[in-house]
């Protein structure tokens, strides 16, 4: 399985910031090898959110693990392909992964400013609801 890890710094020590928008580097990480098979920069870009949410597809990543705060445009990208989108903010890169495992990281229902899945707490996805 893959998973991308939004983070500061380009280092396995990189903490993850509280805003998308704000990360600097898209880890693209191998689980099964528990290895970081590419890395993309954000340093140069407008929209590193938006960039590093195309790139999570591009890799066919099944998850990310950002900060909460994802911006509409690039979490309407993750949601409509169905990628599980993880809050990681106040960890770094190397101590994220071991809390996934622990299924220690809470799920960001909803993008920044958004209105939320109004009260609801239950895994689901809306879509098969309207089924």
């Amino acid at each position: 399985m893959r998973i991308s890890i939004a983070v500061l710094e380009k280092i396995p020590k990189g903490k993850i910031p509280e805003k998308l928008a704000d990360a600097r580097y898209l880890f693209i990480v191998e689980t099964e090898q528990n290895q970081v098979i590419h890395i993309e920069d954000g340093t140069q870009s407008s929209q590193p959110d938006v960039d590093f949410a195309k790139a999570t597809l591009k890799w066919d990543c099944e998850a990310i693990i950002c900060g909460a705060e994802i911006e509409r445009e690039a979490f309407d990208i993750l949601a409509d392909a169905q990628v599980s989108r993880f809050d990681g903010f106040g960890f770094n890169a190397s101590q994220v992964l071991k809390q996934l495992y622990l299924y220690q990281l809470p799920l960001i229902r909803e993008y920044r400013g958004g209105t939320g899945c109004q009260g609801h707490q239950h895994p689901h996805h809306h879509e098969e609801e309207e089924e």
